[in-house]
């Protein structure tokens, strides 16, 4: 789906009196200035930045320039969207312009329309579907030690996981949906959203997300949007994920190993791999041991049930599943943008 955007879309208009940052230097000599950018709000409070660019030399700004989540703002969250970056922003375009009292033209709305316009920053994103939150949060603590990009080794902040996080060009990211629209500031779904199925479809999601950089785009051939259609933008998230190297596979926590206390877990991955604990602990930990756990439902007495199952997740094997599809309550519950519905 797509996911956050800049840009400067054709609009011929007085330049929007947004005020002018100004940065001076140590002398007191100014260095630049820029204009502000007003925020639009949309649904359910998301909202654009915006700001004129651009000059015909009788006074009217040509352009206005974009920065925000096209999903968000149409949809009021961006749990699942749209590939369909061109008819995310003519909606996007008409809202914003209708609530600034601006009167394109009628070449401006047919370039919008069409995709005539430059993108200067593009977020692409798909959620994968794992078992549970514990095992996309198992699954992005393995890619920490277990991956790398041409960037080198990734990074982390706040369970997220980052590859060539400060790149002027590319970057890809990956974190658990269904944390983000609880505990993240900002991303938290709105009040109104909360009694929707959003939060139990997202709770066992693993999101990926590649931003793309105006020189990256500029190398892609991709800096116009009519170039990004819904086609383009799957083909070429997925030729970024290939760029990540990961080992073939990676043990992930499953749900009772999570359960437990920290001093359980050595004793508890013991038992289920079929070691004899009788003869590998002192009788003191091994009597212990097996009453606390039998609190959890667990029998270190009893041979595992699990021993000769697999608990192996390969990690590019989760990458190189097809994205969670969208549910058929999103259409009918009127939860995503309608040229969603093209690819349903």
């Amino acid at each position: 789906m797509i996911d956050m955007f800049s840009g400067s879309l054709p609009c011929l208009h007085p330049p929007l009196n947004t005020g002018r940052i100004i940065c001076i230097d140590p002398d007191g000599q100014q260095e630049w200035e820029s204009p502000k950018r007003l925020v639009v709000a949309g649904s359910h409070d998301s909202n654009f930045r915006v700001s004129s660019d651009g000059s015909d030399g009788q006074g009217r700004a040509t352009h206005l320039r974009f920065s925000g989540n096209p999903a968000k703002f149409l949809q009021g969250h961006n749990v699942f969207g749209s590939d369909d970056l061109v008819s995310l922003m003519n909606d996007s375009y008409k809202k914003v312009t209708r609530s600034l009292g601006l009167i394109p033209t009628l070449q401006n709305y047919k370039d919008v329309e069409n995709g005539h316009y430059n993108v200067t920053s593009i977020d692409i994103n798909y959620s994968y579907e794992l078992r549970s939150r514990a095992d996309v949060l198992a699954w992005i603590r393995a890619a920490e030690f277990k991956s790398k990009t041409r960037h080198g080794r990734p990074s982390t902040k706040g369970g997220t996981i980052y590859w060539g996080k400060n790149s002027k060009r590319w970057a890809l990211k990956a974190y658990s949906k269904g944390e983000e629209i609880t505990a993240g500031k900002g991303h938290k779904l709105p009040a109104p959203l909360l009694d929707t199925p959003l939060s139990s479809w997202a709770d066992n999601k693993l999101r990926i997300e590649l931003r793309l950089l105006s020189k990256e785009l500029d190398n892609l051939n991709l800096k116009t949007a009519n170039k990004i259609d819904p086609h383009t933008v799957k083909n070429t998230f997925n030729e970024y994920i290939k760029r990540l190297q990961m080992t073939e596979q990676i043990t992930l926590s499953d749900e009772k190993l999570n359960s437990l206390p920290q001093r359980l877990r050595s004793t508890y991955i013991l038992w289920r791999d079929g070691y004899d604990l009788r003869s590998d602990c002192s009788p003191r930990t091994y009597y212990r041991h097996r009453k606390e756990l039998l609190e959890h439902g667990i029998d270190i007495a009893l041979r595992s049930d699990d021993t000769k199952k697999s608990n192996v997740i390969p990690l590019i094997q989760v990458l190189e599943a097809t994205p969670a599809s969208i549910p058929n309550w999103a259409y009918s519950d009127n939860l995503i943008h309608q040229s969603a519905a093209a690819n349903y």
